[in-house]
């Protein structure tokens, strides 16, 4: 009995923090936001789904290098095919758990997604990461890997065949080059501009003496000079204590005693500071004649929000074409746009991070600032909306904590909307705005003098 109410207590004090992350407590309005579990009933009569984009982040992995005075070794992540930044178990559970739920959104109760896996219909776009191509991979098995799936027609007939699996494609892009699931891809203006937003206020005090103090409390209890942990750094050892408490939690207290939960918290606040800083939210932002909170967004996530609207536009005017009888917009060789209906970009924290940051709505879904956790998900999905006789365009923004946690549809919070349908022109104008003049390869070897 002793045990069980320990048991009671732990799951008590672990929902509590988990509901912190869920309904952010500063933000009352999070609260109201519509819960959109069942796809029909959340969508009024009149407004049909034409296309979902769907933005994730890869689920629990290793550590992606170590940090300063690392304890864990790279020897000692052997899950995953072994090695630093690799999908772990949990990892591939959770976005299995968050492909079912996708699955039964978007296929069982809609029938939007065809029961079983159809080409056209799916198209995913995965970072050159082996954590977001399993993630990817995970997920889609959620969705397809199960009884409907026919043997001889979407896996072979072969006695070793794991049960009901259908492998998925997922495209990628060489890592050096993919700006739109990856904003931290090399781009020297991106470089540039980090050196304007050293001159900030907004920096000068977010690496001010406060946050000196902790660094060199870390420096001075790990044996490192001033190089080895920096305000553009720290976050490696936030990152890694995270992970290794997941993973080595009896062995954390004795490796780190200095890394106590007072500075745990210290940390997590200069983190969360410098990723805002590096996203381009950021209060003076006009320096030498760069607008910070404009120039930093186009690089890191314009990219990623016109492919977005690209797609969503062609799938849109071939639906209104094929179904409408409008004319125009959409060409008999249009077969991409014709039948796709679900895109998936499974991407990082750094790609919420950034589409959050172009919709001006990060504030709000992350209020203590700082980035999701692991298989959070955005859902972009677009609507006709022709409850006027019309054939309007309409999107709603839906954000995802968790695969255990609710669908809450977070459009009211995106810069131009007022409520959970919003103009698609609005999204359109995000990306026009954010959109890098003459595409993304030719911005960023535009050099800023500094």
């Amino acid at each position: 009995n002793m045990c069980r109410f320990i048991l009671a207590v732990v799951f008590l004090i672990v929902g509590i923090v988990l509901a912190a992350f869920r309904f952010p407590s500063s933000h009352d309005a999070w609260d109201l936001k519509t819960i959109v579990n069942n796809l029909e009933d959340s969508t009024p009569d009149g407004i049909e789904l034409a296309h979902v984009n769907i933005i994730w982040r890869h689920g629990d992995r290793a550590p992606t290098s170590p940090m300063a005075g690392e304890k864990a070794p790279e020897e000692f992540w052997t899950f995953g095919g072994g090695g630093w930044g690799e999908l772990s178990p949990i990892g591939m559970a959770q976005h299995y758990d968050l492909g079912k739920k996708l699955f039964s959104r978007y296929a069982n109760e809609s029938q939007f997604l065809s029961e079983t896996y159809k080409a056209k219909e799916v198209y995913v776009h995965c970072t050159d990461k082996n954590r977001t191509v399993v993630s990817a991979m995970s997920n889609l098995a959620g969705m397809y890997s199960r009884s409907k799936a026919k043997v001889g027609r979407d896996y072979p007939d072969a006695p070793s065949w794991p049960t009901f699996f259908v492998p998925i494609p997922v495209h990628t892009e060489y890592a050096g080059m993919d700006h739109i699931g990856d904003p931290a891809t090399p781009c020297p203006r991106q470089d540039d501009l980090w050196k304007l937003v050293v001159k900030t206020d907004d920096y000068k005090k977010a690496n001010g003496p406060d946050a000196e103090k902790v660094l060199q409390y870390l420096r001075d209890a790990i044996g490192v000079d001033n190089s080895a942990i920096t305000f553009e750094n720290v976050y490696k050892i936030w990152d890694n204590m995270l992970v290794e408490n997941i993973w080595y939690a009896d062995n954390v207290s004795e490796w780190y005693p200095y890394y106590t939960p007072e500075v745990n918290t210290q940390v997590t606040n200069i983190n969360n500071m410098g990723i805002d800083l590096v996203n381009g939210i950021i209060v003076d932002k006009d320096i030498d004649g760069y607008d910070l909170t404009v120039e930093i967004p186009t690089i890191r996530g314009g990219p990623l929000v016109n492919d977005i609207m690209s797609k969503a536009r062609g799938v849109l005017q071939c639906r209104l074409r094929d179904s409408y009888n409008q004319q125009n917009g959409c060409q008999d060789k249009d077969h991409f746009f014709r039948n796709l209906k679900y895109h998936v970009i499974s991407g990082h924290d750094t790609t919420i991070g950034a589409y959050l940051t172009l919709l001006g709505a990060k504030a709000s879904i992350l209020p203590n600032g700082g980035y999701p956790p692991y298989s959070a998900a955005i859902l972009t999905e677009f609507f006709i909306d022709n409850r006027n006789g019309n054939t309007d365009q309409v999107f709603r923004v839906i954000y995802h904590y968790s695969p255990d946690t609710d669908f809450r549809v977070i459009t009211s919070f995106v810069n131009g909307c007022k409520d959970d349908f919003c103009p698609i022109e609005v999204l359109q104008n995000i990306a026009n705005k954010f959109a890098p003049p003459g595409g993304i390869e030719k911005l960023c070897n535009q050099r800023i003098s500094l």
